[in-house]
């Protein structure tokens, strides 16, 4: 059954799967870079409290 949903794909339906697609990949690369700010933060963080 699913093997036959596939084949009866069409253009709205592609559509909606590439948008889903770049949405994930979207929200990948914030959580990517939020995890970066984060470790840069604490690193500061960290540094100012060792000059105290």
């Amino acid at each position: 059954m699913p093997l036959q949903l596939l084949a009866n794909l069409g253009w709205h339906e592609v559509s909606v799967l590439l948008f889903a697609l770049l949405l994930a990949l979207v929200f990948f690369l914030v959580l990517r870079q939020n995890q970066k700010d984060f470790l840069e933060i604490e690193a500061w963080v960290t540094e100012e409290n060792s000059g105290l």
